[in-house]
Formats: structure tokens, sequence, C-alpha cells
């Protein structure tokens, strides 16, 4: 049996589609850090010279939203979202998904 990590599965179960492309208002973000905090893959990292979110791994996100989500000030863009992959994913609901996968 092969072993995949999280990540590889992803990639596996996406191939085919477009990634998402993800855009950052800077001038909207307020810096709190909650994408970067519940992010299941990492995308997001806080630039600690601005205090702005900035993406550092778009082709990691899996577009479950839940950025967007808990973004207070709504300074992020996503696009070509496929509607059946819009769901919102926490860690909590993450990590039970990644022992079932």
């Amino acid at each position: 049996m092969e072993y995949l990590s999280r990540k590889q599965k992803m990639k596996k179960i996406s191939r085919g589609f477009k990634m998402v492309e993800i855009e950052i208002d800077e001038d909207a973000c307020v810096g709190c850090g909650s994408c970067v905090d519940d992010c299941p893959n990492n995308v997001y990292q806080m630039n600690e010279e601005t205090w702005k979110t900035t993406v550092v791994n778009a082709d990691d996100c899996m577009a479950c939203l839940s950025c967007h989500e808990i973004c207070p000030s709504q300074a992020m863009t996503h696009r070509d979202i496929h509607v059946a992959k819009r769901l919102y994913i926490d860690r909590k609901v993450n990590d039970v998904l990644e022992k079932i996968i």
C-alpha cells in the first residue's frame, strides 16, 4: 500500500483542476492573522514588516475557503473556485478527515 501525505492526497484529488488563484487586498487586511492560524494547509504567512497576510503556498490551497470565512475584513479574493469544492474546513475537521482518508 502506497503512503501519501495529506498534501500528496490533495494534489492527487485535484489533478485536472486549475488551482485556485488567491489575491489579498493589503488595504483591507487588518493583520489579525486569523487566516494564517486557520488555514489547514499553511497557505498564508504574516509579513513581519507590513503585518499583512501574504500567500506563500498557493499550490497547497484546496479551496476550502476557511480563510475567507474567518477574515473579519473580507480581504481575500479567490478565483477559479469550483462550486463543488466550496466547503468550510477548520483544523479540527481537517485532522479528522486526515485520519479517514
